[in-house]
Parts: structure tokens; C-alpha cells; sequence
């Protein structure tokens, strides 16, 4: 039943994708400021308390509601609504698509805001921080962390994650350098550790799995920063390493252009994605076993 709702969600989210605001964190961030207000106490947001209040109820409302539902088909209308609901924000080719357009279009200034804001989010050390690397985190944190969480748990694993992907963030604006903070981002790198490397290996498979298996070594080997940082390192440089080819004569090629290497990572997407519906689809039917 889940497959069918991510199937259904992900066509939703294509159709649906343009319209404007579409997949901004509207309701949850209503929610953190209205609670907020509501308990207007500084010290308690500062604290670690902050991070079970601010993420029980939507937890547990989504738990509850789901098991309301006792018809296959309500299940799987309520399951592909809260899935649409948790991707995002927006559609990564889009915000791609309008960075090309910026650069195309000399219109510097864009081109540089767009660009940090698909820079903006988890980041690896920064021996490792690239716009390649951070496209391919977006990747991750918009799409395929949501969809794995989904998979395994159901309509309360995409909304976790999408709230640990969220939190930071939120935190970060109204209550910077804060043991919550902390916590959030500990919280947000524990739930994105396997998922983040199923999602490199994904890219892998998508392109050159051998170079990708390479660099990932690589980072193994030099291994001298925290295991946060460590997970965006790996999903940063093993996708981008996924994106070397190798020619019939042996020579190593890359994307000529950052244009062509962003219109690159969009197929690499589209092409892991495909590989994780596909294990998808064994899993549900039970042919891996």
C-alpha cells in the first residue's frame, strides 16, 4: 500500500509542483509560532524540552488519524496526502531551472541569491561543500529521505523527518546557539544517517557506481570530523562522484559546463529514483526474500 502512495503522491507533486508556494513549510511553521506564542518563555524554547513539544503532537495527531482509517482505500487517499504534504519544498529541477536562467539572463545578483538558498541546510565540513554536493543534499533532504522514512513507517516517518529537516532551521532563527538547537541537529543527523547513504548509493547506481565506491572509501580513510558532518560529506561526494563517465578509450569525462552538470544531477535523480521505486516495487512484492 505504501508504494502506491508514494506512486500516487510523487505524480501529484509533479502536477501539482507549480503552483506558488507550493511545498513551503506553511502549516508546520504556523504551528512552531503559535506555540511559541502560546508559552511565551524563552528559557523553555532554549531548552531541550523544546524538541518533544514542538514534535509529539503533529506526531502523534498523524498516528492518530491514521488509524481512523480502517478502509484500504481512505488509508491509501489519507497515506498519499500527507506523503504530497511532506515533499519538497518545491521541486529541485525547478529552483535548477530558474538558476540557469539567472546565469543565462547575466542577472548576477540572482544567480548568486538562488545559489545560496540551494546551499542553504546541512552541510558537510567545508573541505566538502560544493553546489554540486548541496544539490545533491537537497536532493536528499526534499525527496528521497521523505520517501524512505515513508516507506518504513508510514505517513508518521515523512512527517518526522520532514520535522527534523524543518527544526534546525526554525530554531536556529529565534533561538540561535541553544541547546534545543543542538539537539535538533543531532536529532536531524541521527534520522538522516542511513538514509542519506542509501540515497549516495542510489547516485551511485545511477552513474558510475566504481568511482562513487572510490570516493566513498576515500572518505572512510580520511575519516577526521564528526559523524554528522561525516553523512553530508558522503552523500555530497560520492553522488558527485557518480557523475564521472568513463569513455570507450579509458578517458575520464565530466560535464562540460555547470549547466550541463546541473542538467545532470536532475537525470541522475530521475534515474535513482527510478532505481528506488524499483526496490521498492521487490520489497512489497516480496521477491528480495
Amino acid at each position: 500500500m505504501n508504494l502506491i502512495g508514494i506512486l500516487i503522491a510523487l505524480l501529484l507533486e509533479r502536477l501539482l509542483g507549480q503552483l506558488p508556494g507550493w511545498g513551503r513549510p506553511l502549516l508546520f511553521l504556523g504551528y512552531v509560532r503559535a506555540l511559541m506564542s502560546a508559552l511565551p518563555f524563552p528559557t523553555l524554547w532554549r531548552s531541550p524540552v523544546a524538541l518533544p513539544l514542538l514534535l509529539l503532537p503533529p506526531l502523534l495527531l498523524i498516528w492518530w488519524l491514521s488509524d481512523l482509517f480502517s478502509h484500504p482505500l481512505a488509508e491509501l487517499a489519507w497515506s498519499s496526502l500527507v506523503l504530497l504534504l511532506c515533499l519538497g519544498p518545491r521541486d529541485l529541477a525547478e529552483d535548477v531551472h530558474r538558476l540557469v536562467e539567472a546565469r543565462d539572463a547575466g542577472d548576477g545578483e540572482l544567480a548568486t541569491q538562488l545559489a545560496a538558498a540551494l546551499q542553504r541546510g546541512p552541510q558537510p565540513d567545508a573541505g566538502h561543500r560544493s553546489l554540486l554536493g548541496a544539490l545533491f543534499i537537497q536532493s536528499h533532504e526534499r525527496l528521497f529521505a521523505v520517501l524512505l522514512w515513508f516507506f518504513a513507517l508510514g505517513p508518521v516517518g515523512a512527517v518526522l523527518y520532514r520535522c527534523l529537516s524543518r527544526l534546525p532551521r526554525l530554531l536556529r532563527e529565534t533561538v540561535p546557539d541553544s541547546p534545543a538547537t543542538r539537539l535538533a541537529d543531532l536529532l536531524h543527523g541521527a534520522c538522516a544517517w542511513l538514509p542519506a547513504r542509501i540515497t549516495a548509493l542510489l547516485y551511485g547506481m545511477a552513474g558510475s557506481l566504481d568511482d562513487a565506491m572510490q570516493t566513498w572509501r576515500q572518505l572512510l580513510a580520511e575519516r577526521q570530523h564528526g559523524w554528522r558532518s561525516h553523512t553530508w560529506a558522503v552523500l555530497a561526494e560520492v553522488s558527485s562522484a557518480s557523475m564521472r563517465a568513463e569513455e570507450p578509450d579509458g578517458r575520464v569525462v565530466v560535464p562540460a559546463s555547470l549547466q550541463a552538470s546541473l542538467d545532470e544531477v536532475l537525470r541522475m535523480q530521475t534515474r535513482a529514483l527510478l532505481i528506488l521505486l524499483a526496490f521498492f516495487a521487490l520489497f512489497a512484492t516480496g521477491s528480495m526474500f
